[in-house]
C-alpha cells in the first residue's frame, strides 16, 4: 500500500520532542481506508473528526503499519486529511530513537486516493510546544505543553491557518508489517468529583485507578499556564507531582475565555489530579478518557466474597498494564519487561483467553536482542541496559504460550532468539556454573529484596555465581527443550546440561540441612532462591520438605516479594498439598490492599511507600491470584 508513498516531514532536520502538522486532501465516494505509519505517535483526523491515534511501538527496521477505515469521517467528495505527528526523538525505555517521518496512503476501491509525498503541507504545531524535552520518567518519556492559544482553525481548513510549505522526503527503511493487535479504544470521560482548594488550585478523584487521556473544561480571564500533576495517592492532601528526579506533570496553555481540549498522545494512569494555574480559573471539568485494550472477559465468580473482590481488581489490573503491549505499571513506566509479562500473560490466558496480544509482545521483546545476546531491559528500549535474568524469564513465558495457545510457530520464530540467549550464558559457564554478567550495561536484579535487587548502572564484581541466576537458567533449559519437543527437535543437549547444572547447585549451594544459600561462601537465604532451588529439579524429596517447612513457617529468610510470589507458590505445590495454605496466603496480602482502598493490585506489600514514595499502587506482575483462584479454586478444594 506504501509503493509510490514516501516517508516526509516538515523541511529542516527534526529535533527530539518534536510535534508537526500534515493536511492533505482527497476525493472519496465516502469509504476510504488510511494506511499509516510515523515515528513516533500519531492522531488523525478527517474533515475536523478524530479518526486514530496511536502508533505501535516498533522499530526503525520494523515498522508498524495501521490500516483504518475513514467512512465514518468522510463524505462524498471532497475531503480534508489532516495528521499531528510527535516525534520522541530520544531514546528511553519505551522507545527507540529513529528517524522522524510520517507515511501514509488513502485508498478506496483498489486504487490510491492520497498518498505522502512533496505536495502534503506541513508545519511545526502551533499548540503542541516543539522541543522543551521535560522528562516524566526515563521510562515515559517527555511530557507536553499544549497551548490552546495557538489555534488557528487549520483542522477545518481555514485559509487564515500560516505556515504551512511542502514536506519534505525522508531518507528511511521501508520494512512495513501490519499491527499484530487490535488498536484501543477510547472510552466516555470517567465521573469525577472537583475539590476547589483555591482561585487557583483544585484536587480531583477519578474514584478509582484509570489510564487514559486528560480532558480539560475550565474558563481563564487571562491567557495563562496550567500545570496539571497526576498520581495515584495523596500526600498531605497533594498529589506528589515531584519524586525524586521525576515530574508527573503536563501543561496546558489556556487561551483567554472558554478552554474545551482533550489529548490523545499520551496516557496517564493514576487516580487523583491537582490543578494548578498562574492566576483565577473556573475548572468546570477535569478528567480522563480511559483508553483501553479490547479484551474479552471471560466470565468467572470464585464464589467468596473476599476472593471475588481480589480478583475483580487483579482483573481490573491485567487492563490497565495492557495497550499496544503488556505494562509494568501505567503510572511510572508504561514499559514492556519479560519477565513482567510472563505473569501477565498467564494470568490473561484464564482471564480474556487472549492469545492474540501475548504473542505480540514476545515477539517484540525478541525483535530487541541485543548484541550480547541478550534481550534488551524493555522493548523498544533505546538504552544500553539488560537485566540478564529476564531473559530466562522469556523462555518460561515462549514455553507457557505454545502449551495453552497450542501455537508452535512462535516458538519456531523466536528459536533462532532463545539460541542466542543460551549461548549467552553457556560462555559463561565454569564447572557447570552460570557465572554473573558484569558491567554497567548489567544490571543483575532478581526481586525488590535486600541483596536481590543488584546495582543499577554498576558494575558487580567479577567471577561471582549465585544460587538464583543457576536455578532460573536450568529452569530455562527444561523450557528449551520442552520447546525443542514440541517442535520435533532434539531436547538433549539441553536436559544433559540441565542435568549438569542440578548437580553443580547441590554440589555448591546446598547446605547439610537440605536448604540452600544464596553464595557458596555465605549464609544468605531467600525465599526465591530455596523456591527456585525446588522448580528447577535440584531439590530432592528431603530437601524439598526442609524447604516447605521453612516456606510456610518464620523462615528467617530474606522475604519473597509480589513478583515473585508465584515462585513460591508453585514450589509449595510441588512440595505437597499446600494449596490451602497458598489460598489463605492470597487472602492475606491482597485483602490488606482492599482494606487500604485499592481499586488494583500493588507493586509490592508496601504499596506507595516503598521507593521513597515511589511505590506503584497498580503493578501488572501482581496480578496472580486469578491464576491461583483458575487452577485451585475447583470444587474439591472450596
Amino acid at each position: 500500500m506504501f509503493e509510490t508513498a514516501q516517508w516526509i516531514w516538515q523541511s529542516g532536520e527534526a529535533r527530539p520532542d518534536e510535534f508537526c502538522e500534515f493536511t492533505d486532501t482527497f476525493v472519496s465516494d465516502g469509504a476510504p481506508v488510511l494506511h499509516i505509519s510515523c515515528d513516533s505517535n500519531y492522531t488523525v483526523y478527517v474533515n475536523g473528526t478524530l479518526c486514530a491515534f496511536g502508533q505501535y511501538p516498533d522499530f526503525e527496521t520494523h515498522k508498524v503499519y495501521d490500516t483504518i477505515e475513514l467512512k465514518d469521517a468522510a463524505v462524498c467528495g471532497e475531503n480534508r486529511l489532516c495528521i499531528v505527528v510527535w516525534y520522541y526523538g530520544a531514546d528511553t525505555q519505551t522507545y527507540t530513537k529513529g528517524r522522524a517521518g510520517l507515511i501514509f496512503a488513502v485508498t478506496e476501491g483498489g486504487k490510491t486516493i492520497a498518498e505522502s509525498d512533496s505536495l502534503v503541507l506541513s508545519r511545526l504545531s502551533r499548540t503542541y510546544v516543539s522541543h522543551r524535552c521535560r522528562l516524566i520518567t526515563p521510562q515515559l518519556g517527555f511530557s507536553y505543553f499544549y497551548d490552546a492559544a495557538g489555534r488557528d482553525g487549520w483542522l477545518a481548513g481555514d485559509p487564515a491557518a500560516v505556515g504551512f510549505s511542502p514536506a519534505a522526503a525522508v531518507d528511511k527503511p521501508r520494512n512495513f508489517f501490519p499491527r499484530p493487535i487490535r488498536k484501543t479504544v477510547m472510552r466516555a470521560a470517567v465521573p469525577s468529583v472537583v475539590d476547589r482548594l483555591s482561585d487557583t488550585r483544585y484536587r480531583v478523584d477519578l474514584g478509582r485507578e484509570t489510564v487514559g487521556f486528560l480532558l480539560l473544561d475550565l474558563y481563564s480571564e487571562t491567557a495563562q499556564t496550567v500545570t496539571v500533576a497526576y498520581g495515584e495517592h495523596l500526600a498531605d492532601g497533594c498529589v506528589r507531582r515531584r519524586i525524586g528526579d521525576r515530574d508527573f506533570s503536563v501543561l496546558f496553555g489556556a487561551a483567554a475565555g472558554e478552554n474545551r481540549w482533550h489529548d490523545t498522545f499520551l496516557r496517564l494512569g493514576c487516580r487523583y489530579l491537582e490543578i494548578e494555574s498562574e492566576r483565577p480559573i473556573t475548572l468546570r471539568c477535569a478528567t480522563l478518557l480511559p483508553v483501553e485494550y479490547p479484551f474479552t472477559e471471560i466470565p468467572y465468580t470464585v464464589g467468596s466474597p473476599l476472593r471475588d473482590r481480589i480478583y475483580r481488581v487483579c482483573v481490573d489490573t491485567l487492563k490497565l498494564c495492557a495497550h499496544e503491549h503488556y505494562e509494568d505499571c501505567p503510572w511510572r513506566e508504561q514499559a514492556l519487561y519479560a519477565m513482567d509479562s510472563r505473569n501477565q500473560m498467564l494470568c490473561g490466558y484464564y482471564a480474556f483467553g487472549e492469545y492474540r496480544f501475548a504473542r505480540a509482545s514476545l515477539e517484540l521483546l525478541a525483535l530487541n536482542i541485543r548484541p550480547d545476546g541478550l534481550l534488551s531491559i524493555c522493548s523498544p528500549a533505546g538504552v544500553d541496559l539488560t537485566i540478564p535474568s529476564f531473559s530466562l524469564h522469556y523462555f518460561t513465558e515462549v514455553r507457557e504460550y505454545t502449551d495453552y495457545s497450542g501455537d508452535t510457530t512462535l516458538a519456531e520464530q523466536v528459536l533462532p532468539v532463545l539460541k542466542r540467549i543460551l549461548a549467552a550464558y553457556s560462555a559463561r559457564i565454569k564447572d557447570d556454573l552460570v557465572y554473573n554478567f558484569s558491567g554497567t550495561a548489567y544490571w543483575n536484579f532478581y526481586e525488590w529484596a535486600d541483596g536481590l535487587a543488584g546495582n543499577l548502572w554498576q558494575a558487580e564484581p567479577e567471577n561471582v555465581t549465585d544460587l538464583v541466576l543457576n536455578c532460573l537458567y536450568i529452569s530455562a533449559l527444561e523450557h528449551m527443550a520442552a520447546i525443542c519437543r514440541k517442535l520435533g527437535q532434539d531436547d538433549a543437549p539441553y536436559t544433559e546440561a540441565a542435568d549438569r547444572g542440578r548437580a553443580a547447585v547441590n554440589r555448591t549451594f546446598r547446605d547439610p540441612d537440605g536448604t540452600y544459600r544464596m553464595y557458596a561462601d555465605t549464609r544468605m537465604y531467600s525465599e526465591l532462591g530455596n523456591s527456585l532451588a525446588v522448580l528447577c529439579g535440584a531439590a530432592d524429596a528431603r530437601s524439598r520438605t526442609a524447604i516447605a517447612e521453612r516456606l510456610t513457617g518464620d523462615s528467617g529468610w530474606t522475604k519473597i516479594t509480589l513478583s515473585m510470589k508465584c515462585f513460591l507458590y508453585d514450589a509449595l505445590l510441588v512440595c505437597g498439598d499446600y494449596a490451602g495454605y497458598v489460598l489463605r496466603d492470597i487472602d492475606v496480602v491482597y485483602g490488606r490492599m482492599l482494606d487500604a482502598g485499592a481499586t488494583s493490585v500493588w507493586e509490592t506489600e508496601k504499596g506507595e511507600a516503598d521507593f521513597g514514595g515511589a511505590g506503584s499502587l497498580c503493578h501488572g506482575w501482581s496480578a496472580l491470584p486469578v491464576y491461583y483462584f483458575h487452577t485451585l479454586l475447583s470444587p474439591k478444594r472450596q
